[in-house]
Order: C-alpha cells, then sequence, then structure tokens
C-alpha cells in the first residue's frame, strides 16, 4: 500500500512540474493595438505567442534629444567609394505604458537639422547640408518633421535583446510601413539603449532627384536610391 501511495505522489510530483514549466510567465501580458478617434493605430501589437518583456513602471517615458544620435549614409551607384554621410537631430520621442503594455508612442525627426558630415569628395559639406533640404530632397521647408510610430515587436528567435520593429515611417507627408531591427541593451540599471540601422528606399517617398528609375544620361551622377538610417537612443528609465 505504501508502495502504490509513493507512486502516486511521484506521478503527482511529475505532472506538476511538467504544467509548471507549459506555463507562461505570469508577469507577461501580451499588449494589444490601441486606436485613437481618427483610426491610427497609435499603440504596439505584440504578436501572439512571443513574449517582449516592458518591465516598466506605468506612466510617459521620454526621450531627450540630446541622448539620441541618428545618422544617414548615401551612396553613388557607378562611383562604388562614393559615400555621403551625416547626422538627423530627434526632435522629441515618447512612449506611454500601460498595464505592461505600450499604448502611445510617437517619434520625432527635425528634418530642418539634416547635416552631412562627410562626402565622397572630400568637400562640399555645406552645399550637399542645403541640397537635401532643398525640394530636390526632403523639402524641409515644406515637411519640416519626419516621424515614426511603432505598431508590431517581434523577437528575433530566442533572444532577448534582438527584435524586429514594425511601424509606420513618414517622410515629406508620404507614409510608409517598414521594419527595423533593433538591439536592447538593459546592461547599465536604470538605464536602456536602443541600437537599430536600416535600409530605404528613398523614392518611396518621392525623394527622386539622381535616381536612374526616373532620368537617363546621368552618367556617374546617379545616386543609390537605397540610402541607411542608424539609431543609438538612451532612454532613463528608472521607475
Amino acid at each position: 500500500m505504501k508502495k502504490i501511495i509513493s507512486i502516486i505522489v511521484l506521478i503527482v510530483v511529475v505532472i506538476l512540474v511538467i504544467v509548471y514549466i507549459g506555463k507562461k510567465p505570469a508577469d507577461v501580458k501580451v499588449p494589444v493595438n490601441t486606436v485613437d478617434n481618427s483610426g491610427v493605430v497609435s499603440g504596439i501589437k505584440i504578436p501572439k505567442e512571443t513574449y517582449v518583456y516592458f518591465n516598466l513602471a506605468d506612466k510617459v517615458y521620454a526621450v531627450n534629444p540630446a541622448d539620441a544620435k541618428v545618422t544617414w549614409t548615401g551612396r553613388k551607384v557607378v562611383l562604388k567609394n562614393w559615400i555621403d554621410s551625416g547626422t538627423i537631430a530627434l526632435k522629441e520621442g515618447a512612449f506611454e505604458v500601460k498595464g505592461d503594455s505600450v499604448v502611445l508612442n510617437k517619434f520625432v525627426f527635425d528634418m530642418t537639422s539634416i547635416a552631412a558630415m562627410e562626402t565622397g569628395s572630400g568637400k562640399g559639406q555645406d552645399m550637399l547640408s542645403k541640397h537635401l533640404k532643398s525640394a530636390d530632397f526632403f523639402d524641409v521647408e515644406k515637411f519640416p518633421t519626419a516621424t515614426f510610430i511603432a505598431k508590431d515587436v517581434m523577437p528575433n528567435g530566442t533572444s532577448t535583446t534582438k527584435y524586429t520593429v514594425k511601424g509606420d515611417m513618414t517622410i515629406k507627408g508620404i507614409t510608409k510601413e517598414i521594419s527595423i531591427p533593433v538591439t536592447i541593451d538593459r546592461t547599465n540599471p536604470g538605464t536602456t539603449v536602443a541600437k537599430g540601422s536600416v535600409d530605404l528606399d528613398r523614392t518611396l517617398w518621392d525623394i527622386k532627384y539622381g535616381s536612374d528609375k526616373f532620368f537617363k544620361g546621368l552618367g556617374d551622377n546617379i545616386i543609390d536610391d537605397i540610402f541607411n538610417i542608424s539609431f543609438e537612443i538612451k532612454l532613463n528609465t528608472n521607475k
């Protein structure tokens, strides 16, 4: 009889262990999209059965523009070693957490700040900066800002630091959905650092200057349609 009871107890223990392992962590909440009165998605949706640990107190988190570094890189098609690069300032950025879900978020970039730091010719930075602000490129007088609103976050495999963030990028009044690989570093207590880099096709935002899709006979002045945006943003996440 004692042997039977011991076997029953052992079976119960094994079942409890299996159930415990199979359970989702109790503190994991799966955020859902929120939609404002205009019908625009303003929150982050975590795909079903994936886990993203925000682990942040309920409040609005604002990014200090001084703690954000945003850079751009462009190239010429024929001249393979021709690389132009520079910076863009973050004007403002914030997101709101409620119940471990990001329910509102918006990042605004100051396009009037776009500047060339290096050019393929090694000179003419001021001239290029002025040209980028003109109607040939970003037309900053008419469109002084660009915005990004995140919609979905998906972990890359089993990594707890690498994610893909999908959202809406608006440049020159045109909104396109993009996906950005992002790495999150939380090793420094109270500070979260997000790093990312994405290649974008500028013609999708009606930036056609120097593109051989639209102009012929450009010779070695063809500008690659693909440009890169990279960023590093530090955020104070003390509760």
